[in-house]
């Protein structure tokens, strides 16, 4: 099972070849040098082939949020994600006695506060359906790692229900109130020293997991796991002769823990365009077999394969020359960008082998090289990305022996958003994804 992991340190680096600003003077393309033989010319007829494959699964525990919620997609079908989490005392971060609360100590009530971190796609003005159930194990990872397809045991029957109106930008956190008899036995069991610590405490509550309701179709939104934002709270009071003094015990995310305590399982169901057949990710749909389009979604795992089978009959061209720059140019499918589902800024890649498995990152001296939307508020322009891809094509015109690598396109992001994006194939009409080559010709 191949594993995709956004945190890859690589050290190979990639030296193009390049000429000094001084040995290129400016002219047109294509125009001959003056005084020499070398010459430029631009090509945009390779051949290009376009897929889309599903990474098999993804870490989500080291993401920063919670991802919760439900919509319906156009594309992708129902797309789900189920928030899992460990609790311990905000004042034991170690397994020690931080549980202590004076004995006359009278709960109150209990709460579930879930931190908005401004994170949120599809639509927010679509009524949605938490509930909040008990889980039935403890939260320890398998293979020290919860992927979004990971997923725990918890009592089928909610400890709460609550229909909300999701608010990430005008509120800051999302209150839940919990029943009076689940706090109490809690309660009870630390007064009565049962719970001293956060071992006994998993034992009593392993943690909870956030279901979406049924029949939602609304939107997805981040919860942020930082125990200043997102916590189960005791509110209590100490009586005292004249006024009862109130306080509170904060159960949290644990920020210290050397294992992952949270993660979010993330699912898409009866995709359209034969997403649905994208069950292993060394399956492949091709572009001209779904309505020439590809596809990307975040942490459901849905990516764009791209090879270039004919790129080393460049060399046929006669003469020596050198590979200046390369651009991919592939175009969004317009009808699928809403104000839900508005497009990004840029595209992340990476060199992926024959198995759809991420083997390197593409870099630059500036940094890592990624897709960048441009033609945005042009009247007559068209909106499309452009991803730098010399550095790509540079090793696949030198390799020896030749590999069968190609480029994966996905989003920023991939393990803590859901983003999705559409894009046209090679042979749509109204703008096919190509690649632009700036080649140099010498000793012709």
């Amino acid at each position: 099972m191949g594993k995709l992991s956004l945190c890859v340190i690589l050290f190979f680096c990639v030296v193009a070849c390049s000429f000094d600003s001084g040995e290129i003077p400016t002219l047109e393309v294509g125009q001959d040098f003056v005084d020499s033989n070398v010459r430029l010319i631009v090509l945009d007829t390779f051949e290009l082939t376009m897929s889309t494959f599903k990474f098999d699964s993804i870490n989500t525990s080291s993401s920063n949020r919670l991802l919760f919620g439900k919509f319906l997609d156009d594309y992708f079908g129902t797309v789900e994600s189920r928030a899992f989490f460990e609790l311990v005392s905000s004042d034991a971060a170690s397994d020690s006695n931080a549980y202590d609360i004076s004995s006359d100590a009278e709960l109150d009530s209990v709460a579930l506060i879930l931190g908005y971190d401004d994170y949120f796609y599809q639509d927010t003005t679509k009524v949605i359906q938490l509930n909040v159930h008990k889980l039935l194990e403890e939260v320890v990872p398998e293979e020290g790692v919860f992927y979004n397809t990971s997923s725990l045991s918890f009592d089928s029957i909610p400890l709460t229900v609550k229909a909300f109106l999701p608010e990430p930008l005008d509120e800051d956190s999302l209150h839940v109130s919990l029943p009076n008899e689940f706090g109490q036995d809690l309660f009870d069991k630390i007064l009565d020293n049962e719970i001293n610590n956060n071992s006994e405490l998993r034992d009593n509550l392993p943690g909870f997991v956030l279901v979406p309701g049924a029949d939602d179709n609304g939107s997805v939104i981040g919860f942020s796991r930082n125990q200043e934002d997102t916590y189960l709270r005791f509110f209590y009071s100490i009586p005292e002769e004249f006024d009862d003094t109130e306080e509170v015990l904060d159960l949290v995310i644990n920020p210290f823990s050397s294992t992952p305590t949270a993660f979010h399982n993330v699912q898409s169901f009866s995709g359209q365009n034969g997403l649905d057949m994208l069950d292993d990710q060394e399956t492949e749909l091709p572009s001209t077999a779904s309505g020439d389009l590809t596809f990307i979604q975040s942490a459901t795992g849905f990516a764009t394969k791209v090879t270039f089978p004919n790129i080393k009959t460049l060399f046929d061209i006669p003469g020596t020359g050198t590979l200046l720059s390369a651009q991919l140019q592939i175009k969004p499918l317009g009808e699928a960008v809403t104000d839900d589902t508005p497009l990004r800024d840029s595209l992340s890649t990476a060199v992926i082998d024959v198995n759809n498995v991420i083997i390197e990152e593409i870099r630059t001296g500036t940094g890592l090289v990624q897709g960048v939307l441009v033609g945005e508020g042009e009247e007559f322009g068209t909106v499309i990305y452009e991803v730098p891809i010399g550095i790509f094509l540079d090793q696949k015109l030198n390799e020896s022996p030749e590999t069968e690598n190609a480029l994966v396109l996905f989003n920023e992001n991939f393990n803590e958003t859901v983003n999705r994006l559409v894009l046209q194939g090679e042979t749509a009409e109204d703008f096919r994804a190509r690649i632009v080559l700036t080649y140099a010709i010498y000793d012709e």
